[in-house]
């Protein structure tokens, strides 16, 4: 059965700042606004209904790989996948054989974020920092680009039109833009940011004070848009852009062009790990012991796979589902579509 919907149009806090581009390596002189710490009152609930009938590894075909040490965030770039973490850095598997097709050795510590675009994966790293450019099909390393701070953790890379945003220092955080194989400039970024996406002619910031902080690159106008709670990983597609809250195992969807947001109940509990990612005709929520499938026209639960306990992403070609799940050292890949 369908789970009930959470009904939600989330009203815009428009804020701007003044950003002036000199095409040079320095930061914007004022910041963006700072995200409130609570949701707005318009952001309401109701509570999740019964999910699908759970399906085990087994009833969808699945397969379980072992990945070591530490197979993480996944991507999906044609028909492959890349995860990190495993050795000797990061890895492409052909999406329905399972075969690994590409190694790519990464110097330094691989930070947990992977991004395609273009035809090209990039691979953040720490000590030293850096931004790897890969060919999605050899995993050749086509550009190292050195940082000027070390990336945060996962989800802070986002790509789009040839341009790579990497967000930077969990302490002051700021954005470095990477264009032509250098930085070109970098961006103060909100307060409690915890990734980044680009996509719709904007820069997607979740933070943890239950906003996402959305910049438009033309204007440089930043606007607050309140989601769930604890708004982690997101990925784009079908015309939105699409937030795990972490916090009660809710999602958001951003329309790309209105920024109006509608969140909707999912698992009703919190996650502590897990991953969001769009594709094959669908929105993937991964949580701490199941992949839910929603229909992303309906927001409808229409497949719940059970997986065995464990942190890990999630990614999806149009022939494979492919599952990390880095506490078992392993990658499950399941055969799309799903049965039903």
């Amino acid at each position: 059965m369908a789970i009930v919907r959470a009904v939600v149009v989330a009203a815009l806090a428009a804020s701007l700042v003044a950003c002036a581009d000199d095409g040079g390596d320095t930061a914007p002189t004022d910041p963006p606004p700072t995200a409130t710490a609570e949701p707005s009152p318009e952001v309401t609930y109701l509570p999740a209904g019964d999910l699908p009938d759970p399906l085990s590894l087994r009833d969808v075909d699945g397969r379980t790989i072992t990945a070591k040490p530490f197979a993480d965030f996944a991507v999906a770039s044609g028909s492959g996948v890349w995860v990190s973490g495993v050795a000797p850095g990061a890895v492409r598997y052909d999406d329905t054989s399972g075969a690994v097709t590409a190694r790519t050795p990464v110097r330094g510590s691989v930070t947990q974020a992977l991004e395609e675009s273009d035809a090209e994966v990039y691979v953040p790293t720490g000590a030293p920092s850096a931004l790897l450019r890969l060919d999605a099909t050899t995993g050749e390393v086509l550009a190292r680009v050195p940082l000027p701070a070390s990336p945060v953790a996962e989800g802070v890379v986002g790509a789009a039109d040839g341009t790579v945003y990497v967000l930077m220092d969990p302490l002051e955080p700021t954005i470095a833009v990477v264009s032509d194989n250098e930085v070109t400039e970098t961006l103060v970024a909100p307060d409690a940011a915890t990734g980044v996406r680009a996509a719709f002619g904007a820069l997607w910031v979740p933070t943890s004070l239950n906003t996402v902080e959305r910049l438009d690159l033309e204007s440089r106008e930043w606007t607050s848009i309140p989601v769930g709670p604890r708004p982690r990983f997101m990925d784009v597609g079908f015309g939105a852009v699409w937030v795990m809250n972490q916090g009660d195992g809710s999602i958001t969807r951003v329309d790309g062009r209105s920024s109006k947001a509608e969140t909707f109940a999912v698992t009703g509990n919190a996650i502590g790990g897990g991953d969001l990612t769009t594709g094959a005709g669908a929105v993937w929520l991964r949580t701490d012991t199941a992949v839910a499938r929603v229909d992303p026209a309906s927001r409808a639960v229409t497949h719940w796979i059970d997986l065995p306990p464990g942190s890990g992403s999630v990614a999806a070609t149009d022939r494979a589902l492919w599952i990390t799940n880095h506490d078992h050292l392993a990658v499950h890949q399941v055969p799309l579509p799903l049965p039903g």
